[in-house]
Formats: C-alpha cells, sequence, structure tokens
C-alpha cells in the first residue's frame, strides 16, 4: 500500500505569479497588512513564500511553517476587510515498488484582515472567481459571504476528549493544524473566551510530546492572565524542551502560588526539587 509522508517543503501550483519578499504588502482594513516572505526549498526544489498578518505592532503566520502561499490584491474584498490566499504543503508519496512521487494539498482559505483569523477553507478552484460587493463569486458557482466557519476550542475538545491514547489526541490536534498557524486559530476565538479549552488543548499535546505546539496555547492562556495550573504546565514543557532556566522560574511561580493558597502540602515533588535548584542558583 502507498503511503504519504508530508515534509518540510512548501511551493504553490501558482509560481509563476507567486508574491514574493520584495513585493508590496497586502493592506486590508485600518492598515493591516499580509506580507510575504520568500523561502526556498529543496527536494523538490520549489520557490514559494510564507504569509504573515500585522496588525496593531503584533506579527505572526498565518499558515504552519511548512506551508507556502499565495496571494493577490484582487483577492482583496472591496472594503478590505477579507483576503483570499492559496495556501499548498508538499509531501513525497512512497510507492509499492520503492519510487517516490510528489503529492500536494492545496486550499483557497478566507482571511479576516481585522483579526488575522482564517474564517474559512475551501477547495482550491474556489479561488478562482471575483468580488461582487463584498461577496465573493467563484467559478463554480459558489457564493461566500464571510463569516466564522473555523471549529472553536469547546467543539473541538469534544471530539478530542473521547480519543483514548494520550499519543493519539496529540496526533489529532497536529493533524488539525496542519495548514492553520496556532496564532491564527486564536485570533479566531480568542483565549480570554477559552481559558480552560485551550489549556486543555496544550495539556493534551504536552501529554503526547507535542511540548513545543502545546507552549502556544499555554501562551496565548498566559497572556490574558497568570493562573496556578497553567505556570506548572508551561514549566513541565519548558523543562522536557530543556530550556530548564527558564522552567525553574515557572515552578518557583508555581511554588509560590500553591504555598500563598495554603496548598503546600499539594505540590508535586518535582516542582519543589526543580525549583530548589533554581533557588540555589539565585
Amino acid at each position: 500500500m502507498a503511503s504519504l509522508k508530508w515534509v518540510l517543503m512548501i511551493g504553490s501550483f501558482l509560481a509563476a505569479t507567486s508574491a514574493f519578499a520584495e513585493d508590496p504588502p497586502i493592506v486590508g482594513i485600518d492598515g493591516h497588512t499580509v506580507t510575504f516572505r520568500a523561502t526556498k526549498w529543496t527536494m523538490p526544489s520549489v520557490d514559494s513564500a510564507t504569509a504573515w498578518f500585522t496588525a496593531n505592532g503584533k506579527t505572526f503566520p498565518l499558515f504552519s511553517a511548512d506551508v507556502g502561499a499565495d496571494g493577490h490584491l484582487d483577492w482583496l474584498s472591496p472594503d478590505k476587510k477579507t483576503l483570499l490566499l492559496d495556501p499548498v504543503v508538499f509531501g513525497m508519496l512512497s510507492l509499492e515498488n520503492g519510487e517516490e512521487k510528489l503529492e500536494s494539498q492545496q486550499h483557497c482559505d478566507v482571511i479576516s484582515m481585522e483579526t488575522g483569523c482564517v474564517l474559512a477553507e475551501r477547495a482550491p478552484r474556489f479561488c478562482l472567481g471575483k468580488w461582487v460587493g463584498n461577496q465573493w463569486f467563484s467559478e463554480d458557482g459558489e457564493v461566500l459571504t464571510p463569516t466564522l466557519e473555523t471549529e472553536s476550542p469547546r467543539d473541538w475538545l469534544k471530539y478530542i476528549s473521547t480519543i483514548k491514547a494520550a499519543q493519539s489526541r496529540a496526533d489529532s490536534i497536529e493533524s488539525a493544524l496542519t495548514f492553520l498557524s496556532p496564532e491564527s486559530y486564536m485570533a479566531c476565538h480568542p483565549p480570554a473566551q477559552d481559558v480552560q479549552a485551550y489549556n486543555d488543548l496544550g495539556f493534551y499535546l504536552a501529554e503526547g510530546g507535542r511540548d513545543k505546539l502545546a507552549l502556544k496555547f499555554y501562551r496565548g492562556v498566559e497572556a490574558v492572565g497568570k493562573r496556578t495550573v497553567l505556570m506548572l504546565n508551561i514549566a513541565d514543557s519548558l523543562w522536557r524542551l530543556d530550556r530548564k532556566d527558564e522552567a525553574q522560574r515557572y515552578y518557583s511561580q508555581y511554588r509560590d502560588a500553591m504555598s500563598a493558597d495554603g496548598k503546600a502540602q499539594k505540590i508535586p515533588q518535582r516542582v519543589v526539587e526543580r525549583s530548589a535548584i533554581q533557588g540555589m542558583k539565585n
């Protein structure tokens, strides 16, 4: 049976018209921008660009690091609130005879130029069309009035929590983010509205060995405000990523918070040991 292995290669079927770093950014409402950073990958050799959203002094990738993207000014809605982009990821299909064949996954995604949220995902051909007012009419007859379709973290967790194995849970979350970046997902569903759900998603990722991705969600929750259990989760992920000094600071904060709440007896032994190392350093 053939198997498909996705690898860190990016590109675009629209290579001849791809946007690159030297091109001006696409400027949307309130001066928010999408810029394209040129990237060259090998196996196969592909020229492409990654898409970045900037608003209010903050910049983040719209898609995962291994996803290329193409965009054009005429894909921006007349009110400058919505932009279509064409993300694509390449992989190698291993055939039964031992040969490998290049395959790709491609979308047409709907981007909010107000927040950087990927509002919706469509088939690649959906990007072939035009704006009529602030509705997009594809050549295949589909009509889009931009609305949020990206699933909320609480709804996402209803499915994730039914998966028994920790590794499988983490795999499922990571797979759902093959295209979408955590930052763009949180732009759709701000952590302030889903603190517990994001903490749970981060925990499931960390439990399955995806600490780097888990930290993305933990940091989103941390920006809302310090929470005792969150400090422990961040510390554990940082420790496993061998960022020990930073982890020890979070262990110390967790230990102090638990002690202040009269819960010193509930502090895990690893916290005592690891924060004590930091105490000796200080």
